[in-house]
């Protein structure tokens, strides 16, 4: 039994002629009386009564004629089905962070992108500077930044501004309710960052507009280390909240915000230049709703760009 000898049977058990059968399929009436025939012949059994103003059914023929439909529904729906899959081809994004939104947007961006069948997200955690060349030379689909250099032809769009506050021992700081001037900034034994890495050229660049002398008891680049340093040495860093949100939470650290001038990052999702606009736009837009939401809470000290289009 073949799907053509299936699709000539029910028309002509629809319009009840062979000849407007004949039309409808746009084929010969003797080919598709052939085809019916042939159908009879293997199902050895008779599926028409021929009359001479037309063709009725027997009761074989009814029979048939009720899963013929349902199988030819069936066809149709796995062909649509198979459509979508087609119209949307399983695709692998891979997306760059550094800790601070890796650790504060990746959870979320998970749970949001669950219900995509059709899209798979390949992880990576990085310094931004290492990100941004990670983009340049194609070996990332995308990537959180901050302050990338506009050297390449890329998608991109801006999150958020990150304001840096200055974290301390317990009990240092008052807790977030007294503010700390750049200008006094010189008093504190600080953890920095390598002079090679985005945040401490930012910062460098600040004190020497300011003519601040920023005391440097220690270089350290691991997140990890910073705390213990700070605990253990007495020292204070210039991090963002996000990063340390928790841990000042429970106490473990105090805080204070920077003022005259604060110190402001800005959070970027970049994508490389021959990525499809359309995966740039669906983490997008997974992306500002929780972005928003952290701001909601209160749980960082971002604030969101007045104009968030992609450039």
């Amino acid at each position: 039994m073949r799907l053509r000898q299936l699709r000539y049977f029910l028309a002509v058990a629809k319009t009840g002629s062979q000849t407007l059968a004949a039309q409808k399929l746009n084929v010969s009436q003797p080919a598709l009386g052939l085809q019916v025939r042939e159908l009879e012949a293997k199902l050895g059994v008779s599926l028409f009564i021929r009359r001479s103003r037309g063709m009725e059914l027997t009761e074989a023929g009814r029979e048939l004629q009720g899963r013929a439909d349902k199988i030819l529904q069936d066809l149709e729906s796995a062909r649509h089905a198979m459509r979508a899959y087609a119209n949307n081809p399983e695709r692998r994004i891979t997306l760059g962070t550094p800790p601070t939104p890796g650790k504060l947007l990746l959870p979320p961006l998970l749970r949001a992108l669950a219900d995509q069948k059709s899209l798979t997200l390949g992880l990576q955690e990085g310094l931004s500077s290492d990100l941004g060349i990670m983009i340049k030379n194609g070996d990332l689909d995308l990537a959180l930044t901050y302050d990338p250099s506009s050297d390449l032809k890329r998608s991109s769009a801006i999150l958020a501004y990150d304001d840096l506050i200055l974290i301390g021992p317990p009990h240092s700081l008052g807790g977030g309710r007294k503010e700390v001037s750049f200008g006094a900034l010189g008093r504190f034994p600080l953890v920095m960052d390598s002079p090679k890495q985005i945040t401490r050229k930012l910062l460098d660049k600040l004190a020497d507009q300011e003519d601040v002398s920023l005391k440097v008891a220690l270089e350290v680049e691991s997140v990890n280390l910073k705390r213990e340093v700070i605990l253990s040495h007495g020292c204070f860093a210039i991090v963002p909240r996000g990063l340390f949100s928790d841990a000042i939470t429970e106490g473990r650290f105090d805080w204070a915000p920077i003022i005259q001038p604060s110190i402001t990052r800005t959070l970027f999702l970049i994508g490389r230049s021959t990525l499809p606009d359309q995966d740039f736009q669906v983490i997008l837009d997974f992306l500002r709703p929780i972005v928003s939401t952290y701001i909601r809470d209160k749980n960082v000290n971002w604030r969101l760009p007045q104009d968030t289009g992609i450039s």
